[in-house]
């Protein structure tokens, strides 16, 4: 991947460095819309426009040692899970240095080897994993891969991490089943946060509020770029109206980084982002959404407690 330095700043060395992003150019269980393989690219550009002074948290990007590991680039004769390991073991090496590990995809299919590389072990137990998405991610398998991007919530489960659904708005039978059974998974619908209710639905913005203030212990935050409407991800893989906004999604990230003092943000990754000809509207989103994160965390009072 040869593009400029990620919000257009001098890289630290990777000792120094307090935020370590890794570029994750990974598409092979693509079902719609191609082009996640171009995403992290296309973010690195985007993000030498992205204002380096965070005007809502009163916040200097610059402030922040940033460093962008070489992107794991796949390999034709390799198999899913062989990529899969690999990013594993690059995201372990980064976790290594001490600080905080951003994956940026690339397919939703990386989430679970980030999961395991911030835990250091394969065993889940006691970890929330926050997903911002619009679709649920669990299926068993699809298109006959366990590996596929619409498996990656189901495999975090299956090692026992709990699941904080945010923004679903596109689920099968099967999944929508398996989240009933599984006291694991805690799914709060766009519809439900949008104020655009039936007669009878209850509107779950404060619930999920409380929620995320109220998280404790180790949490993994996963964002799946179509979590958002439409018109700010025009491009993603899988587009689905009915969305979050960009303050709305903002608010709930802010409960979670920035009031919550409790919980300890242990990774974070942004996945399908597809860039296009005709507008640099995915890829800036994804740049200025990362670039928010980041802020929200090192801005908090709590960021030294919690990485």
């Amino acid at each position: 991947m040869s593009c400029p330095a990620f919000l257009d700043l001098c890289p630290s060395a990777v000792h120094e460095a307090d935020v370590l992003l890794l570029p994750l150019p990974f598409e092979a269980s693509v079902s719609y819309g191609s082009g996640t393989a171009y995403g992290p690219e296309a973010i690195w550009r985007a993000s030498t426009e992205v204002e380096l002074w965070d005007e809502q948290l009163g916040f200097d990007m610059r402030t922040i040692n940033w460093y962008s590991a070489p992107a794991v680039v796949p390999v034709t004769s390799e198999s899913p899970n062989e990529y899969l390991n690999r990013v594993e073991r690059a995201a372990t090496e980064l976790h290594s240095q001490g600080g905080l590990v951003v994956g940026v995809g690339g397919e939703h299919s990386v989430t679970p080897a980030l999961v395991r590389a911030a835990r250091g072990t394969g065993d889940l137990s006691g970890i929330t994993v926050v997903q911002f998405d619009a679709h649920a991610d669990l299926r068993d398998t699809y298109d006959g891969s366990p590996y596929s991007h619409a498996c990656a919530m189901r495999r975090l489960v299956e090692l026992s991490a709990d699941v904080l659904a945010i923004g679903i708005r596109s689920a099968s039978a099967a999944e929508a089943e398996f989240s009933l059974e599984n006291d694991r998974i805690h799914t709060f619908p766009a519809r439900l946060l949008s104020k655009h209710l039936l007669p009878g639905e209850e509107d779950l913005e404060s619930k999920l509020l409380t929620a995320l203030r109220s998280l404790e212990g180790d949490v993994y935050l996963t964002i799946d770029i179509d979590v958002l409407e439409v018109h700010l991800c025009p491009a993603t893989g899988t587009p689905q109206p009915g969305g979050l906004g960009w303050w709305q999604a903002l608010s709930y990230l802010h409960a979670l980084l920035v009031e919550n003092h409790r919980c300890r943000l242990i990774g974070f990754d942004l996945v399908e982002t597809v860039p296009h000809d005709s507008t640099q509207v995915n890829e800036f989103t994804s740049a200025l959404l990362i670039s928010k994160v980041v802020s929200m965390f090192h801005k908090s009072d709590a960021a030294e407690h919690r990485n």
